[in-house]
């Protein structure tokens, strides 16, 4: 047993259950009176992840969370589709097995795993954007992301960054106004064009009729205390989402396998490099 990690949980535990138990003598128990969304409690939050070199930079939500569960499926690739697409069916395919194909045409590829998850490779050394910049990133992704005939309606650009000369870009699936995770299409984007794109996609099926409420999000960030990966980082957006983790329902053995599932609230932290945890407690 890791003692070290038992003792960081057991502290984190005894710190939430005192600063809940105060908090409870004051107000009363009702969920008007939620003592976890109070002002005194936040900052005392703000003030733990302080001492773990946890930075908050935006606002703490204070609602009571709550969604109905939402039934999400894989979106199915078509390596063909994919060729007329983005090749003018120019591309070679080649098959390896049901779970691999990939697309070559020249210095670019399209890499399929198991009908969902999409790389696509440029290795092209001629720079054609010289003066690259952010706008131009995004104008370059939205373009490819029409070229491939992706619905876009559902898709939002949640963050963006330069390093060195090439954009990282991701955007997020959104269902009305609330995030889809874990699902992603990410771009690297330098003075060539589009260097790398990856997209792994769900689609929502149906609905629970049965609301899920979760723990408050100044409570449930507490649980960061005990994540050594979230300290010296600066916490950038703090939201409610759609998560869906097939390695926690019925695919542990083999998540790859999985095409649908039930995703559930949880609260999707972020971090200002782009570092995410989703955090589902109840």
């Amino acid at each position: 047993m890791d003692w070290s990690k038992a003792k960081t949980i057991l502290i984190v535990a005894f710190i939430i259950t005192n600063i809940l138990l105060v908090y409870v003598i004051m107000g009363e128990n009702h969920i008007s009176n939620e003592p976890t969304i109070k002002d005194e409690f936040i900052e005392d939050v703000i003030k733990l992840l302080k001492d773990k070199n946890i930075t908050v930079s935006t606002q703490i939500p204070k609602d009571i969370p709550h969604l109905n569960a939402m039934t999400v499926e894989y979106e199915n690739v078509n390596i063909q589709e994919l060729n007329r697409n983005y090749f003018n069916n120019n591309g070679i395919i080649e098959q390896d097995g049901e779970d691999l194909a990939k697309i070559v045409k020249d210095d670019e590829s399209i890499l399929v795993i198991n009908d969902r998850f999409i790389i696509y490779e440029n290795k092209r050394e001629r720079e054609i954007y010289k003066d690259l910049d952010k706008d131009k990133a995004i104008q370059l992704s939205e373009e490819f992301i029409s070229k491939g005939q992706f619905q876009a309606s559902d898709m939002k650009l949640t963050f963006i960054k330069e390093d060195k000369g090439i954009f990282y870009l991701e955007y997020s699936k959104i269902y009305g106004d609330i995030l889809v995770e874990r699902t992603f299409t990410n771009f690297q984007i330098d003075k060539r064009g589009i260097k790398k794109f990856e997209r792994l996609w769900l689609n929502e099926k149906d609905f629970g009729e049965v609301e899920i409420y979760i723990s408050t999000a100044p409570k449930s960030i507490l649980t960061l205390l005990g994540m050594q990966e979230a300290y010296g980082k600066t916490l950038a957006d703090i939201s409610l989402c759609y998560y869906f983790d097939p390695e926690k329902h019925d695919y542990l053995g083999e998540p790859k396998d999985a095409k649908q599932g039930k995703a559930v609230p949880a609260w999707r932290i972020q971090f200002d490099d782009g570092y995410k945890i989703f955090i589902d407690e109840y």
